[in-house]
């Protein structure tokens, strides 16, 4: 009686067993943010500020944050012209170019918003270290396979790998562009002028007011 063999272990599957694809992620790399690095705060901030021409002052705002090097990604008018710009500026500048801002007129108000994303950045920085190696192995893999099911099977994998680096990438990418440029909106408000009647009743209100009270 012929004894029967038994298929050896395609390319394929024996690298899934090598990798942990079929259960198991790869040991996570050990990234700088939890090495002890800095953490990784993005910062978003809002200031108002009350000028007498706001659409000249629109030109003042985008002049001190291109020199700080940030960038104006949308501005717009209101029917009572009033103006808001939604800029990135420098993370490191934020408090300066806020500052110089403000000179243009009367500070309303500003507030500013500090996340701290470090754990993200890390979670994303090590999936995408992961998936890369993953990537590299498969397409070490690939280039030995002869069996068509195996290549075939490997495309497939690294398709769905690659989509995910790529996915992993576009996350990181802005998730470095928040930390690095902080989001800045900037809202400039006409400043309202009195008119002689406007005077007038300021006057009037005053002096009633000084019946009651001498000072």
């Amino acid at each position: 009686m012929p004894i029967r063999r038994t298929h050896p272990l395609s390319l394929f599957a024996a690298a899934a067993l090598a990798l942990g694809c079929a259960g198991s992620s790869p040991a996570p790399l050990r990234t700088r943010a939890e090495s002890g690095d800095a953490r990784k705060v993005a910062k978003t901030a809002e200031l108002t500020v009350e000028v007498s021409e706001p659409d000249a002052a629109k030109g003042e705002v985008e002049r001190i944050v291109a020199q700080a090097g940030g960038l104006i990604e949308r501005s717009t008018a209101t029917k009572d012209a009033n103006v808001s710009i939604q800029c990135r500026v420098p993370a490191a500048q934020l408090d300066s170019v806020m500052d110089a801002v403000a000179k243009l007129g009367s500070e309303e108000s500003r507030s500013v918003t500090a996340v701290d994303v470090t754990d993200q950045y890390a979670d994303l920085d090590t999936r995408l270290r992961n998936d890369q190696a993953l990537r590299g192995r498969l397409q070490e893999l690939l280039s030995r396979a002869k069996d068509v099911q195996d290549v075939l099977a490997i495309e497939k994998e690294l398709t769905r790998i690659q989509s995910e680096i790529e996915t992993l990438q576009g996350q990181l990418d802005r998730l470095k562009t928040e930390v690095a440029l902080s989001g800045l909106t900037v809202s400039l408000e006409r400043k309202h002028v009195l008119g002689p009647l406007g005077y007038l009743g300021y006057g009037l209100v005053w002096g009633i007011s000084k019946l009651f009270v001498l000072w």
